[in-house]
């Protein structure tokens, strides 16, 4: 067996394991994939340190990757003129300002064997400031009481508060894909009341794989959440509703399952993903359930064969030619030439009105009635 890359509570992993303790424990009897998004994640990482490595006139050598793309050196370019931004912006008012690029934080002594990697941090005389980069698309991600955030500065504070006065520590979440810049700021006072009196034990409990299971927002990247009882229990319970007609339901009933039904469709389509894999790649044979070969789509064998036999046979106007997309004429022209050429020419429609939790920053319609039928298509 592999050594374990990765602690048990990790910080990426801690929204989970402080919320459903037993969960760390638990998901260690299941094989840790990685994902095409997270595999796509560590290729930006690899190229936006190498990139921050070169700007600081460092050793570095460039990462090579199939995830390589157009839009992944834009993205990692923005993140890198973001924190060399800050650390600009730090340095007036603390010319010896630092930054640290994947620096490993150790916060051991809230977190049994607890450990990280900050992707950049800056110190300063009385500041901390860490950078996160998510390359993710599908969750936003908060800055605001972040408990990954808040274990990198507690790990850089047990290295760098001896040397500095460390008064506040700030932590943002750059991720580009989502245009989402989330920054949070927390005296060190308050982060080690909330190290020592929620974290500790809590971080305890959670080694021990002791506590509750308690199923929620945090089942999302658990590696035990396709079989996990308490999981499967949460939502089979709601399932019991039967999705009754709205005017059966009380106004609260439904506000209550808004914020439920988005779990209950991924735990549904993760558990239909492992049922097929268990069939597909190990021969497991589910009751009532048998594996068969799903429908296709016809595909040209050689593109340029095809187009040689049309052309031979007198068909000429076989191909489609389109504008390209926005992002990409922006990238070709610059934003500047873009704007100055093409401004007059792109409109950006309000978005389709969308339900979401009252925490959500955006503003709420006045007049949604008005403002929804706008958007019906005929």
């Amino acid at each position: 067996m592999p050594p374990r890359q990765h602690a048990i509570l990790g910080a990426s992993s801690a929204h989970r394991w402080l919320n459903c303790g037993p969960s760390a424990r638990l998901e260690q009897d299941f094989e840790d994939r990685e994902t095409e998004a997270a595999a796509e994640g560590t290729a930006a990482h690899a190229q936006a340190e190498h990139k921050l490595r070169r700007a600081l006139k460092l050793q570095t050598k460039k990462p090579i990757s199939s995830y390589d793309s157009d839009e992944m050196d834009g993205y990692t370019d923005g993140y890198v003129q973001f924190v060399l931004e800050t650390l600009a912006e730090t340095r007036k008012t603390c010319p010896d300002a630092i930054l640290l690029i994947e620096q490993r934080l150790d916060f051991s002594c809230w977190v049994p064997e607890g450990f990280g990697t900050g992707d950049a941090l800056i110190v300063a005389d009385d500041t901390l400031h860490i950078i996160d980069l998510k390359y993710g698309k599908g969750i936003l991600v908060e800055a605001d009481h972040n408990p990954q955030m808040m274990l990198y500065a507690l790990g850089a504070l047990t290295i760098f508060e001896g040397l500095y006065d460390i008064q506040t520590v700030s932590m943002t979440i750059y991720q580009p894909r989502r245009e989402n810049i989330s920054t949070w700021t927390i005296p060190v006072a308050d982060l080690k009341d909330w190290a020592e009196n929620t974290l500790k034990p809590l971080a305890e409990q959670a080694y021990e794989g002791k506590g509750e299971f308690n199923p929620g927002p945090w089942c999302v990247f658990c590696r035990a959440a396709v079989r996990c009882r308490a999981r499967a229990a949460a939502n089979l319970e709601l399932a019991k509703l039967d999705f009754a007609l709205p005017p059966l339901l009380t106004d609260a009933e439904i506000g209550d399952l808004l914020g439920k039904l988005d779990d209950l469709i991924k735990w549904a389509d993760d558990l239909k993903a492992y049922a097929l894999d268990g069939a597909l790649n190990h021969g497991k044979q589910w009751p009532g359930w048998k594996l068969v070969e799903g429908r296709s789509y016809r595909k040209y064998t050689d593109e340029a064969a095809v187009i040689a036999a049309a052309n031979a046979a007198g068909y000429k106007d076989i191909f489609r030619k389109t504008l390209l997309p926005i992002g990409e004429m922006e990238k070709l022209m610059g934003k500047k030439a873009f704007a100055e050429i093409l401004g007059s020419c792109v409109h950006k429609p309000a978005g389709k009105p969308t339900l979401v939790p009252e925490s959500d920053d955006r503003l709420a319609l006045n007049n949604a009635k008005t403002d929804f039928n706008e958007y019906e298509e005929d």
